[in-house]
C-alpha cells in the first residue's frame, strides 16, 4: 500500500502506533478486517496497532493477526453489557489472552446511552429502553466491582482507559486507579462531543493521576453527529502538551479514510498547525508505545 505524503508525515509513520481501530468482523460496517489492517500498517512501517470492539474482546483475534502477518497488533476489552459489564471474569479472560487495555463501558456507559445522537449510526444497536452503565455509587464514590478490576489489570501490567463514562465519573475513577496503584490511565478521547472536557478538566484529571489523553480524529470526521473542527483538536492537546498525549485514529468505519491513511493525514495537519516534529514522534510513538509496554523501532 502505497500513500502519497510527504516525506516527514512518513518518516513519522515509521514506528507510530495507533491505539485505537475498529476492524472487521463487528455488528457496524467496517472497512478493513484484522489482517488488513496488519498488512496495510506493516507495509507503511508503523509498529503496531490496537484494535477495539464494542461487544467483546479482541485480544485473541489480535494474536490471530500477529501469526498471520509478524506483525504487533493487540486488543482489549470494552466494559459494556454484552460481556456483563463491570465483570472481574470477563477482565481476567481477556488479560490472560494478552489484553493490553481494558475500557470502562462504552455505548452501554448511561453517558453514552443518554447522548447517543451524538453518534447516530452507532444508536441502532445501543436499543430504545436500555439501561446504561453508571460506574459511581449514589454518594459519589467508585462500586465495588472496579477494585478488583484494578488489581487484575496491575497484575497483567495492562491499562485502563475511561472508554465513553461521564467527566464526573472518570475523574473518580481515574483518582481510585491510581490510588490502587494502576500506572497506565488513559483518558478517551475527552474532546469528543458526548464527553466534552475542557482543558481544565484535561489538566484536573492528568493531577489525579491519569497517565495520557487519547485524542482521536475520528472526532473531527462526519462519522460523529457533532465533529469537533481539527483546529480545536490542536488547541486541546496544545493545551495540556504533547507530553501527555496520544495521537489515535478511532479509525475502521466505512465512510473514513483506511486507518493508517488517516493517521498520516493526522500527522500532516498537526505539523501544518504547528506541532514540531518530535512533538508528534511523542504522542504517536513514544507514548502508546509506554502504554502497550513495547519500545518503537524507528528507522530500523
Amino acid at each position: 500500500m502505497k500513500l502519497r505524503f510527504k516525506q516527514p508525515v512518513l518518516d513519522l509513520l515509521s514506528g507510530a502506533i495507533d491505539i485505537h481501530i475498529h476492524s472487521a468482523p463487528d455488528l457496524y460496517p467496517r472497512i478493513l478486517n484484522d489482517i488488513e489492517l496488519a498488512t496495510h500498517a506493516q507495509e507503511m512501517g508503523m509498529e503496531a496497532i490496537l484494535i477495539k470492539n464494542h461487544f467483546t474482546e479482541t485480544a485473541g483475534r489480535a494474536q490471530l493477526a500477529t501469526d498471520a502477518t509478524g506483525f504487533n497488533v493487540f486488543g482489549g476489552i470494552a466494559l459494556n453489557l454484552s460481556v456483563g459489564g463491570l465483570n472481574p471474569h470477563a477482565v481476567r479472560a481477556a488479560l490472560k489472552l494478552g489484553a493490553k487495555t481494558v475500557w470502562l463501558p462504552t455505548l452501554h456507559s448511561a453517558k453514552f446511552v443518554a447522548n447517543k445522537s451524538h453518534v447516530a449510526n452507532l444508536a441502532g444497536e445501543i436499543g430504545k429502553n436500555l439501561q446504561g452503565l453508571y460506574i459511581l455509587k449514589e454518594d459519589g464514590s467508585l462500586k465495588d466491582e472496579l477494585y478488583p478490576i484494578f488489581d487484575l489489570i496491575i497484575e497483567h501490567d495492562s491499562s485502563l482507559a475511561t472508554g465513553h463514562v461521564s467527566i464526573e465519573e472518570a475523574k473518580v475513577v481515574v483518582r481510585e486507579a491510581a490510588k490502587r496503584g494502576v500506572k497506565k490511565i488513559v483518558v478517551t478521547h475527552p474532546l469528543a462531543s458526548f464527553v466534552n472536557y475542557t482543558v481544565d478538566d484535561m489538566k484536573e484529571i492528568l493531577d489525579l493521576g491519569a497517565s495520557w489523553l487519547e485524542h482521536v480524529f475520528n472526532d473531527t470526521t462526519r462519522q460523529v453527529g457533532h465533529p469537533i473542527t481539527r483546529e480545536a483538536l490542536f488547541s486541546g492537546i496544545k493545551g495540556v502538551g504533547a507530553k501527555h498525549c496520544i495521537m489515535s485514529t478511532d479509525a475502521g468505519q466505512w465512510l473514513n479514510p483506511v486507518p493508517c491513511q488517516q493517521m498520516g493525514i493526522y500527522i500532516q495537519d498537526m505539523l501544518d498547525f504547528g506541532f514540531s516534529e518530535k512533538d508528534v514522534r511523542t504522542m504517536v510513538s513514544d507514548n502508546p508505545g509506554a502504554m502497550l509496554g513495547i519500545s518503537p523501532t524507528v528507522g530500523e
